[in-house]
């Protein structure tokens, strides 16, 4: 998602637009929004610290994580427990 793509504004017109500076600009703050993006940090941190990579592919709302076989059941287990916490 590109980052202009996540702001809003709440007069869209062109006008406004180019009155509007990059500091009137307010990113989503849906409880949504913020579970997914804190999420998404986690998952990535725990996967990068276990040697691995992560994509996301936003047209079908998924995730792709690859981390070496030694790593999996370890990493797995880690981001099981850091979501499992997130959820209660």
């Amino acid at each position: 998602m590109k980052h202009e793509e996540c702001w809003k504004t709440s007069d869209t017109s062109p006008q406004a637009e180019r009155q509007h500076m990059a500091g009137d600009y307010v990113w989503a703050t849906s409880a949504k929004t913020r579970f997914r993006t804190v999420s998404l940090y986690l998952i990535r941190s725990i996967v990068e610290k276990h040697g691995g990579t992560i994509e996301v592919d936003l047209a079908t709302d998924t995730i792709t994580i690859d981390v070496p076989e030694g790593e999996k059941a370890e990493c797995a287990q880690e981001i099981q427990a850091q979501l499992g916490t997130m959820c209660l």
